[in-house]
């Protein structure tokens, strides 16, 4: 089967198309999850792909008769889907495909029985790039990705269908929806010998921990550590506006970021302001020289295991940069992945001024 043979070029695709991308292989559409690109441990700006592996894509004389279809179809809808992107939010809402929808679900009655595995990944794309990022209809596209998960016969497409959902789940902060998506499709019968089911509750397994650093959440309990091993007390947190960075100085984005927020910190010299700096670097002597260089002067943990350190995977963290606001009374007010150009300085002279407004944080002493 098609699907069989490209079962770890698919997986690799989870994990490195963006959302915005539409124009690829039908089958690799089918399949396709915004997720972390893969990156080396050196750069660092995302966690290592353990599926990495040739691509091994067949030409279109080896597809058969379900396949020429299904890649007919997606030809004719990826344009329409391009364009209801291009649509203000409330307007895409209102849009419905339902043509193309009933189009969609008329390929998998027909081919569900004869092949059961073309159908599922069509099932993966319907949910995730119409019904989901096309018309933002999160919970039926939950549903039909949650079922795919649980009785999907390949591995890949089912593994997709379970990490497009948690994605899903991730995004809308739902965490017993992502601890019950786990369940399910950890009971798969493939959950304990297939590596590529592994990698996917692997993922599961990081949404369940990320979805704790979501806004309105108490930021976790970790131990922490500065460079001089001395523990970094949370306790001291409270009444105070905690900025906690996750970063690595050998990633570009990472390492302005960490700059960006040391600048901040210079420039307001407020009090009531904590950084906190959490590094995925494993050679402390580059470090250490960028912190010198970045004048940091603030607390940073650092264990030397990048991505397998604590603090990394109680956070479920993915990707670097990563920022976390915690505010006065140990409750996550912002969350940031990745470098998206917002300048921090400003929105932290808005949040202490906002604290202080409404006497959450003290005021600002004379001089200080």
């Amino acid at each position: 089967m098609f699907l069989t043979r490209i079962r770890i070029s698919l997986l690799r695709s989870a994990f490195a198309v963006s959302v915005g991308a539409l124009v690829f292989d039908a089958f690799a559409a089918s399949a396709a999850v915004a997720g972390p690109p893969a990156a080396a441990p050196g750069d660092a700006t995302a966690a290592p792909d353990p599926a990495a592996a040739p691509q091994d894509v067949p030409s279109a004389d080896d597809l058969s008769t379900a396949e020429r279809e299904w890649q007919q179809i997606t030809d004719d809808l990826t344009p329409k889907l391009v364009k209801l992107r291009e649509l203000p939010e409330e307007e895409r809402r209102r849009q419905t495909l339902r043509a193309e929808l009933a189009r969609i679900g008329e390929f998998v009655r027909r081919y569900q029985v004869a092949e059961p595995d073309v159908a599922a990944a069509a099932r993966v794309f319907m949910a995730t790039q119409v019904l989901w990022r096309g018309l933002r209809r999160d919970r039926e596209a939950i549903d039909v990705l949650r079922d795919v998960a649980a009785h999907a016969k390949d591995s890949v497409v089912a593994g997709l269908a379970a990490v497009n959902a948690g994605e899903i789940l991730l995004k809308l902060g739902d965490e017993d929806g992502l601890k019950a998506l786990r369940e399910i499709y950890g009971a798969r019968a493939d959950a304990a010998g297939d590596a590529l089911v592994i990698n996917a509750v692997d993922a599961l397994d990081g949404f369940c921990r990320q979805v704790r650093i979501q806004p309105g959440r108490p930021f976790p309990s970790i131990e922490l550590r500065d460079l001089s091993d001395a523990v970094i007390d949370q306790a001291a947190w409270r009444g105070k506006l905690v900025v906690v960075l996750a970063f690595n100085v050998e990633a570009t984005a990472a390492r302005e970021a960490l700059a960006s927020l040391a600048r901040a910190c210079k420039a307001l010299r407020d009090p009531a302001l904590l950084p906190i700096g959490i590094s995925l670097d494993r050679d402390r002597g580059k470090l250490l020289a960028e912190l010198e260089k970045s004048g940091v002067k603030f607390p940073v943990d650092c264990s030397g295991k990048e991505w397998d350190s604590v603090p990394a995977k109680e956070l479920g963290l993915t990707q670097i940069p990563v920022t976390i606001v915690v505010g006065p009374a140990g409750k996550i007010v912002f969350s940031r992945t990745g470098d998206r150009g917002v300048e921090l300085e400003p929105l932290l002279v808005e949040w202490l001024a906002s604290l202080r407004a409404s006497g959450e944080l003290p005021a600002r002493p004379a001089g200080g």
